[in-house]
């Protein structure tokens, strides 16, 4: 029988973050994951990242993550490859300028670069993008992209490096449980015992916690995008483009432009209800859902009509009920604790995730204070499945325009 100090389930980005930061800081860890390490939704991202966020709590630790990504292979041994490109947002509603310029002010007060610019001026600096009749346009210099297949992959690597054990192809069947507390986990390997387990298992999430009896609100759903081929005058520095009312993003890929956005209504996964040795790999694509997404904005990017499609991949992230994630302490079971719910933004997060949840287990506390991303939030709430899932698809509809 294995022991250590924490357990980690789940190799994605959230997880494989929280198992280096542990390990970073001298504490015993082992890592376990299904599938192989690194192999599910966390790279099939768009490696986007994103400082501007309404939530102060949130902003801080994109504007970590950013840091740290631009650190990264300085801290690792290896590359990401990120591109500290900047960041367009353009609103064409009231409304939409409104979150824009809330986004913006939130992220000024944390001492980052964010201001409005002209239509003219995000054309020069993306001359594929056409802003048109824009109300706002919000950029942020030191935003940027990376390589997603690359990140959880690095943090897992480097955290075996500083000692942790990792175990591809292990699947969690239970948690050990005794006088309310965490003692480990049951795997097809075996029992292994640690006083600390943390639940970031991705789509199956809620599923390893239910093994438990605890009910998380998270709903998987399916996200996608494409990668077109090579595209005359596309460069690396130029900005991701964010459209707020649509919900797409566009940014450079292999000589192309990568493209991904929100539909109105997503396919629902039922982490229950996945047969044995699902991997995401087997998710049906739809690529008409991305089209129809390309005919709304054909007059914003015109070279994405006639670039034909070179890649087509998606996943499943998590949603939850108010679009921010669930990273902390899980109530009713001492010493379980959560890193999920990435409302497809986990990757860009994932650094400064890791890392605070770390010292919170380690230290029992964090800075920043974890209370607004807990669990906790949804008490008493969204206890129906329907109730659930219709929040956590509002959440995804149209993303941006929340």
């Amino acid at each position: 029988m294995l022991a250590a100090a924490a357990i980690v389930i789940g190799s994605g980005a959230f997880g494989a973050s929280t198992a280096y930061h542990l390990a970073r800081r001298g504490a015993d860890v082992i890592l376990v994951d299904q599938h192989a390490l690194g192999s599910q939704t966390s790279p099939r991202a768009a490696g986007l990242t994103s400082k501007a966020d309404a939530t102060p709590v949130l902003a801080r630790l994109r504007h970590e993550a950013c840091l740290a990504f631009e650190g990264f292979e300085a801290e690792m041994g290896r590359s990401v490859n990120y591109h500290r490109s900047g960041s367009l947002k353009a609103a064409y509603t009231e409304a939409g300028e409104a979150r824009l310029c809330l986004n913006l002010e939130t992220a000024r007060a944390l001492g980052i670069e964010a201001r409005l610019i002209s239509a003219a001026d995000a054309g020069r600096l993306a001359p594929h993008f056409k802003p048109g009749p824009a109300r706002a346009i919000g950029y942020v210099p030191s935003d940027g992209w990376l390589d997603p297949a690359k990140v959880a992959i690095g943090f897992a690597t480097r955290a075996a490096e500083l000692g942790a054990r990792l175990l591809p192809f292990t699947r969690v069947l239970d948690l050990l449980r005794g006088e309310g507390r965490v003692l480990g986990v049951a795997t097809a390997r075996g029992e292994m015992r640690a006083p600390v387990v943390v639940d970031a298992a991705g789509a199956w999430t809620s599923r390893v916690a239910a093994a438990a009896g605890i009910a998380l609100p998270l709903v998987p759903v399916r996200h996608q995008l494409f990668i077109t081929e090579e595209i005359a005058g596309v460069e690396p520095l130029q900005p991701i483009v964010r459209l707020l009312e649509q919900s797409v993003y566009v940014r450079y890929e292999q000589g192309g432009l990568l493209f991904g956005g929100y539909e109105d209504a997503p396919r629902v996964i039922d982490p229950l209800a996945l047969p044995p040795g699902f991997q995401i790999a087997d998710l049906p694509l739809d690529l008409g859902v991305l089209n129809k997404l390309v005919d709304e904005v054909a007059d914003h990017f015109p070279a994405l009509a006639t670039a034909r499609v070179a890649v087509h991949r998606g996943g499943a992230p998590t949603m939850t009920p108010d679009g921010r994630p669930i990273l902390g302490r899980v109530p009713g079971l001492e010493g379980f604790y959560v890193a999920s719910g990435c409302c497809v933004g986990g990757l860009g997060l994932s650094p400064a995730a890791g890392r605070v949840l770390a010292d919170l287990i380690l230290d029992g506390k964090s800075d920043p204070d974890l209370a607004p991303l807990s669990v906790e939030r949804f008490r008493g709430r969204y206890e129906k499945k329907s109730e659930l899932e219709a929040a956590c698809v509002g959440e995804y509809a149209r993303k941006y325009r929340h």
